[in-house]
């Protein structure tokens, strides 16, 4: 190889495979550099489909619910159940007996809580906790569920 005169190296010849290399490289680091926002903003619609569709599903349950009280109440059978649970109304004849001490957690004439958006359940797998990372998102709390009886408007 001949030697430069200024230095009096031999000059360096980077290999061909070496710089398709470092094109590649460069590439695939400028177009991540570039889709990553895009694909981070596209996650994010995901996820937040996915939460409101849960959301959609527990207003769902929760309309059939009370329809189903609505049906109940349109019978005079249902209102006559109603009254006695409600208010101890009994009939002519009847003799009404109180019962304490017994644990009701769940009555069937009492409506279905709201539905809050951090209360519903997101569906979660072990990609979209990996994607979560990836894309620093942050899933909800859903460890404090809203338990609220009453139906805004009525």
């Amino acid at each position: 190889m001949a030697k430069t005169k200024e230095t009096g190296n031999t000059p360096v010849r980077k290999h061909p495979v070496m710089i398709a290399a470092g094109v590649i490289t460069l590439f695939l680091v400028i177009t991540v550099a570039m889709l990553y926002p895009v694909a981070r903003n596209y996650y994010i619609a995901y996820r937040e489909n996915s939460r409101l569709e849960a959301e959609y599903t527990a207003v769902v349950a929760r309309n059939d619910k009370i329809q189903q009280l609505i049906d109940d109440l349109q019978t005079p059978e249902g209102i006559e159940d109603r009254a006695r649970e409600e208010f101890g109304w009994v009939k002519q004849g009847e003799q009404a007996v109180n019962i304490t001490g017994l644990d009701i957690s769940d009555s069937s004439t009492s409506l279905p809580s709201v539905v809050d958006s951090n209360s519903v359940t997101i569906p979660d797998t072990w990609w979209t906790q990996f994607l979560d990372f990836i894309f620093r998102v942050k899933a909800p709390d859903t460890s404090t569920p809203v338990t609220t009886d009453v139906i805004p408007g009525l």
